[in-house]
């Protein structure tokens, strides 16, 4: 069975689409762990909490170092609050430009995985954009593809 291989082009046109994505997938990522590590840390009441299997969720007011009052949701994931309940207290960090919207436990460091996804997706569409772009190489002369 002759298998078509996709044209040039097309896989020049396709890894440098990638590539554009995977460089701006890792500026976003990188500039949201900069403004996460720029934020700051708060005391929050615990308004809600939902179990779902052995998953955690949880509903926190906090008020911000500027004054805000925010109300934010999240997942549990250290530990000691899995069995936290409605009117506890607990730490949480917030970003310094989205303070209700990226709010995230003390603790949790889950935020390095979408930068470590995001540099190897950059490196595997680097490596296919330079072999999508480089030059092709001569064949091999008949001699030594194994013929007399």
């Amino acid at each position: 069975m002759n298998r078509r291989r996709p044209s040039r082009t097309f896989l020049r046109v396709f890894s440098a689409f990638c590539l554009a994505f995977a460089m701006t997938l890792t500026a976003a990522a990188t500039w949201s762990l900069v403004d996460d590590r720029r934020g700051s840390e708060a005391e929050a009441t615990v308004r809600d909490v939902e179990h779902e299997g052995e998953r955690t969720f949880v509903t926190v007011q906090f008020s911000t170092s500027g004054g805000e009052v925010c109300e934010a949701g999240f997942r549990v994931a250290v530990d000691a609050n899995r069995s936290v309940t409605t009117g506890e207290r607990i730490r949480v960090h917030h970003s310094e430009s989205r303070p209700c919207v990226s709010v995230r436990e003390v603790g949790d460091h889950s935020g390095w995985y979408m930068l470590l996804i995001a540099a190897v997706l950059l490196t595997v569409f680097g490596i296919l954009a330079y072999v999508a772009w480089r030059r092709p190489r001569p064949p091999l002369p008949l001699r030594y593809a194994g013929m007399p």
